[in-house]
């Protein structure tokens, strides 16, 4: 299970991916696309999880535990676009859920680059041939991704 590594200190990364679809006769249609991503790590110190949104990497959030962590995740599942208009033919959701667990230099890594800095000296062909090493380990051990996906009924709205 993926709590086990969070609570041992390595961050979570939460990407959500979803969208509206208009089903037609012969070829469904995109009507509308987002995504988003959320990191979750709990401090080795005080023992909070910190929480940081992909939109907005300056205003973190600290919860004093893992339910109130979790209630903050939970709070993002409801889709950020308004739905179709009534009467206009029949839709459906997808939506996919990537987890995955960063380790402490990908998660540095993802806030510079989130900023907008530039990654400097780490930026080599050397560098990038280690830190390919490194996740092809993690994916060995198991400890990569989980993905999810799922789509709703048709409806009419």
């Amino acid at each position: 299970m993926l709590i086990r590594p969070l609570l041992s200190g390595l961050p979570l990364r939460f990407h959500f991916q979803l969208e509206l679809w208009h089903d037609r006769f012969l070829a469904d249609g995109l009507v509308e696309r987002t995504s988003w991503s959320l990191f979750l790590y709990q401090e080795p110190l005080s023992g909070e999880f910190n929480l940081t949104r992909s939109w907005d990497v300056e205003r973190d959030e600290w919860y004093p535990d893992f339910g109130a962590a979790s209630q903050a995740l939970e709070s993002w599942y409801l889709s950020p676009f308004p739905g179709p208009y009534s009467g206009s033919g029949r839709y459906y959701y997808e939506a996919r859920l990537e987890i995955e667990i960063l380790s402490l230099g990908d998660l540095d890594e993802l806030e510079h680059w989130l900023r907008g800095d530039a990654l400097g000296e780490r930026s080599g062909v050397g560098s990038a041939f280690t830190r390919g090493l490194k996740r092809l380990f993690i994916r060995l051990i198991g400890l990569s991704a989980r993905k999810l996906g799922a789509r709703t009924e048709q409806f009419r709205p």
